[in-house]
């Protein structure tokens, strides 16, 4: 089998690990190239899918898009020597963990040099976090959402269950911008990626939420 998914998007591959409880899979991100190698919300990776990673250029740089997809990021920095970036405003939510952070970000400090050049980031409050980063890869048209959206259903994109927001109204208004793009793909943290007809499916969404 291969180590990773390989997408139609050039550079962008994938590697799910299935949640029976849930019936949904979480998804970890490897953007070859870009910056010398991102890896975004990592799962942990076998012997077989490092390798992958190593030929294809290694990964110089982990970014999180909240604290609750710590994941495997702490074992893969000392692994791969990568840079680790997290939202400053995780900070505490991260607790001891905080200490292998490389580089914080926020809306007043953004992601280090070269890594703005291939990626926007946006914030949503109102979900678990209280800023949960959002990472726009310019070149690829792909948006990647870590917590607040996700899907449960193959093609369909829903926000977090109610009882998990702390101000829906704060994340639906954060969010207007970006469903309002016409994204190539959208990338999720939990649930089923959606590499085509991803335009719609954030209408639909917009449309629900008005």
């Amino acid at each position: 089998a291969a180590p990773m998914k390989t997408t139609r998007l050039p550079g962008l591959h994938y590697w799910s690990a299935y949640q029976p409880d849930r019936r949904i899979d979480f998804n970890g991100f490897f953007l070859e190239g870009l910056a010398g190698g991102v890896l975004i919300d990592p799962l942990p990776l076998d012997a077989a899918q490092l390798e992958f990673v190593r030929s294809r250029g290694g990964a110089r740089w982990i970014l999180l898009t909240n604290a609750d997809h710590w994941r495997d990021s702490a074992r893969l920095k000392r692994e791969l020597g990568a840079r680790l970036c997290a939202p400053a405003a995780e900070r505490e939510r991260l607790a001891a963990r905080a200490a292998d952070v490389s580089d914080w970000f926020s809306a007043e400090q953004p992601l280090p040099r070269e890594l703005t050049e291939g990626l926007e980031v946006h914030w949503l409050g109102g979900g678990k976090s209280p800023a949960e980063a959002v990472f726009v890869a310019k070149r690829l048209n792909a948006v990647f959402f870590g917590d607040a959206v996700r899907s449960h259903e193959s093609g369909t994109l829903r926000l977090l269950p109610p009882e998990k927001l702390s101000a829906p109204a704060v994340l639906h208004q954060d969010l207007r911008p970006l469903l309002e793009r016409p994204f190539e793909a959208v990338l999720l943290g939990d649930g089923d990626n959606l590499l085509t007809g991803a335009a719609g499916a954030l209408s639909n969404l917009a449309r629900r939420l008005a």
